[in-house]
């Protein structure tokens, strides 16, 4: 059977800022919507550009690579 459509729904990254912090981002791709478990402005913009690129986005080409 052919997969004719593969999206990202949610996904956790876990960063570690430079004293050693744990900070989870959490991104549900498929609402257009992050989580961050501590206020960090690199990792905002980071999620923004995260769901600017693959919100509802289809990746099925990805898996023929």
């Amino acid at each position: 059977m052919k997969i004719l459509k593969y999206y990202i729904d949610n996904a956790k990254y876990r960063a570690e800022d430079e004293n050693g912090n744990v900070i989870w981002l959490e991104v549900d791709y498929w609402n257009n919507k992050f989580k961050l478990s501590k206020m960090n402005a690199d990792l905002e913009v980071f999620a923004k550009k995260l769901l600017n690129k693959k919100h509802r986005k289809n990746l099925v080409h990805k898996m023929l690579e």
